[in-house]
């Protein structure tokens, strides 16, 4: 991590270049060992200034997910990126939601279609296929950030306050809530589990 944070405290393109080799500027999402989340339905792969040396100072990112078939990649926000998200194999419903006053948008797309998710909103990524999807996604940030919906409203904030947020839940069922979060991403919509047998 320091050695990340010196290249982009560098002072010029220049400098930071001289600090990178060759090879820092290549990034296999097939052998990576960082920016990897795993859940029952597949994996996740994330390439930004965080584990990736080239990216910094170059303001793009990219996530590669590779997901089950029915896998989803749970609904969640990018705080600091506009993520524009290619279909490469499989059937896809994606949709999102921007702010309270704005309309949820939802679209199917197939290999060869690309799917706009503004910065901040709240978005998905669900596989409908009975076999294994892939999508590449890519940020106008070197740092776009990710916050799962369900870990950050169940898992980060007081039980007390997720409670009175649902009606006023008690404490108990909001734990019992938190216990049953899956890691992301996860298993999707029981409609498709049910078509493809995983029901």
């Amino acid at each position: 991590m320091k050695r990340l944070e010196n290249i982009k405290n560098s002072v010029s393109q220049a400098s930071r270049i001289a600090k990178l080799t060759n090879k820092d500027f290549i990034f296999n999402f097939t052998s990576a060992t960082t920016g990897v989340s795993r859940g029952t339905g597949g994996r996740l792969v994330s390439a930004s200034a965080s584990n990736f040396p080239g990216a910094i100072g170059n303001g793009v990112a990219m996530t590669i997910g590779y997901l089950g078939p029915c896998a989803m990649n749970l609904p969640h926000t990018h705080p600091r990126a506009t993520e524009i998200n290619f279909s490469v194999k499989g059937t896809f419903q994606v949709g999102f939601k921007q702010e309270n006053a704005a309309d949820f948008i939802m679209n199917t797309v197939g290999p060869g279609v690309a799917a706009i998710f503004p910065q901040g909103a709240v978005h998905f990524e669900q596989n409908l296929d009975c076999t294994p999807a892939i999508f590449v996604a890519a940020f106008n940030s070197e740092d776009p950030g990710v916050l799962t919906v369900a870990d950050a409203f169940f898992g980060a904030l007081p039980a007390t306050i997720v409670g009175a947020s649902l009606g006023g839940l008690n404490i108990a069922t909001v734990n019992d809530i938190r216990k049953s979060i899956p890691a992301n991403p996860s298993i999707g919509i029981q409609e498709c589990k049910k078509r493809c047998g995983l029901a």
